[in-house]
């Protein structure tokens, strides 16, 4: 059974990243992420950006897109995304109709044969309004049964299918072979209340095992919003999150 990497998405930090970005990066690196998603370069130009990266242990693994912005500038996008070792692209959406998400699917396939090009896996990352139901259909399920599982993937959002009252594990071990990362969130009672990893409703154990089973190369840990310093959020969701993984 493959054992993820444990990644950050860097928005989770974000508040401290923009006023220090070389530092924030360190951090992160010290807590034991292996990996992250998004973020750009800061202030760095490209190789000054992979030497720090590579001094101090980080893989800029994973970033993030719009589908507007791939469609007008999508080798670009992906061509400087792999020059930075980026292996994952991933976007998100906001549509409010069946239509919509077929219009979507047909989009994303597109941009699924740009990002093939250059050898990086392109996804789609849910948020909790794609499992409302149109005529008994999730706009999940259209975008699956819509898309070509060659061309595109889903980076299930755990806590936003466990907010929408589904299943994530269920979700992940229906979504075998397409899926390569995750992202592990936590909420409590209160679904708008994020928590840090292991703290709230999210049944850990439960979307590790199935992350496991289906071979999850990527975990990535992401809070919204924080009561407590943001890169301390990031350092009890990795410890959390670690112990699960065993």
């Amino acid at each position: 059974m493959r054992m993820p990497n444990i990644g950050l998405q860097l928005y989770t930090v974000r508040d401290v990243l923009k006023d220090d970005f070389a530092g924030t990066l360190r951090k992160v690196a010290k807590i034991g992420y292996a990996g992250i998603e998004g973020g750009g370069t800061g202030p760095m130009n490209k190789d000054d950006y992979l030497n720090f990266m590579r001094e101090i242990g980080l893989i800029p693994i994973s970033s993030g897109a719009g589908v507007d912005g791939l469609e007008k500038k999508g080798d670009e996008i992906m061509k400087a995304a792999s020059e930075l070792g980026v292996k994952y692209m991933m976007v998100s959406s906001g549509c409010k109709s069946a239509q919509e998400y077929m219009d979507l699917a047909v989009r994303l396939n597109a941009c699924g044969k740009t990002a093939n090009k250059y050898g990086i896996a392109f996804q789609y990352h849910n948020h909790a309004h794609e499992f409302q139901k149109f005529d008994g259909k999730s706009g999940f399920d259209i975008l699956v049964d819509g898309t070509d599982p060659a061309l595109v993937k889903f980076q299930v959002d755990a806590g936003w299918v466990n907010w929408a009252g589904e299943n994530p594990s269920a979700t992940l071990r229906r979504l075998k072979g397409r899926i390569v990362t995750i992202h592990v969130k936590d909420h409590t009672k209160d679904p708008k209340d994020f928590t840090e990893v292991g703290t709230g409703e999210l049944p850990l154990a439960e979307v590790v095992a199935a992350a496991q089973e289906i071979g999850v190369q990527w975990m990535f840990v992401e809070q919204d919003r924080w009561k407590i310093p943001s890169i301390e959020s990031a350092e009890i969701s990795f410890k959390n999150l670690k112990k699960a993984v065993g």
